[in-house]
């Protein structure tokens, strides 16, 4: 009798151990990866500002959103497969846009941390130190190139910005691929639009990421038509106190011939391969 319960007992560790294993197999099987492909993550972060850009399975972070939707922003990327930034990017230091930037720091392995020189906040240079990270301050025109031949530039704030004008400062970047140019803005408004064209006066891109969330302070029709996109996205909150987007700038975007315009507020994240997005373009 004991011999019998002995074996019964083993019989059952033995299960137990196989349903175990298949559990973590299947969990590992199961766990999202990052696409090799090139492709542009407008996530959305309510009334707030983050961008995930990928290539080759290299990572750049811009912005992270709220400090109250940190903790499902660190939930969603990484469920879209993100275990480590290969560099972060503050573009400036209203909350909307580096809220989240200590659950961030907290919950990834960072290789580089880019912020404007405006950015300051004793709960950022505090997770910074944990993380032994020294804040970069990029120069117009300093370009990262990621594992999948992609690049990222550094375009501005230029010295006729002056240093209190937040929004206009904003760090303003251009991502590009062999198929598609992403031009973020941060939350710069129509004097940073006027210096940039300024400064880079042949400056086009394919998609924007619409300047301060849609506010009627950027998107100036010169601006909009001098860049020639077909794709914009504005990150906003559903009902959101400052009405973001502005029905102006809606219209200037459509006057410009943007084809495509998609709110995060609607539509949720928005996530754009850019391989052969010309010949998929709206």
């Amino acid at each position: 009798m004991k011999a019998r319960v002995r074996r019964l007992l083993l019989v059952l560790a033995a299960a137990a151990l196989l349903l175990d294993g298949g559990l973590l197999l299947a969990g590992r099987l199961g766990a999202a990866s990052l696409p090799e492909e090139d492709t542009a993550y407008f996530l959305d972060v309510g009334e707030g500002d983050c961008t995930l850009l990928v290539s080759g399975g290299s990572t750049v972070l811009v912005d992270a959103g709220t400090p109250e939707g940190a903790p499902a922003l660190v939930r969603e990327l990484k469920s879209l497969g993100v275990r480590r930034l290969d560099a972060v990017i503050a573009t400036h230091p209203h909350a909307d846009h580096i809220g989240g930037m200590e659950a961030v720091l907290r919950a990834f392995p960072v290789r580089s941390f880019y912020m404007s020189a405006e950015t300051q906040s004793d709960g950022l240079d505090a997770a910074l130190r944990r993380r032994r990270l020294t804040p970069l301050v990029p120069y117009d025109g300093e370009t990262l190139t990621l594992k999948g031949g992609a690049s990222l530039t550094f375009l501005g704030p230029a010295e006729d910005i002056p240093a209190d004008q937040i929004n206009d400062r904003s760090l303003i970047t251009l991502f590009q691929t062999g198929s598609a140019s992403v031009l973020l803005m941060g939350d710069a408004e129509e004097p940073a639009e006027q210096s940039l064209l300024r400064h880079h006066p042949g400056l086009r891109c394919d998609i924007l990421k619409v300047g301060h969330h849609g506010s009627d302070t950027s998107s100036s029709p010169a601006f909009l038509s001098a860049l020639g996109a077909q794709t914009a996205i504005i990150s906003c909150g559903t009902d959101n106190d400052y009405g973001h987007p502005a029905e102006q700038t809606l219209t200037n975007l459509t006057l410009a011939g943007v084809r495509d315009i998609r709110m995060t507020a609607e539509s949720g994240t928005v996530a754009l391969p850019l391989i052969a997005y010309k010949e998929n373009a709206v």
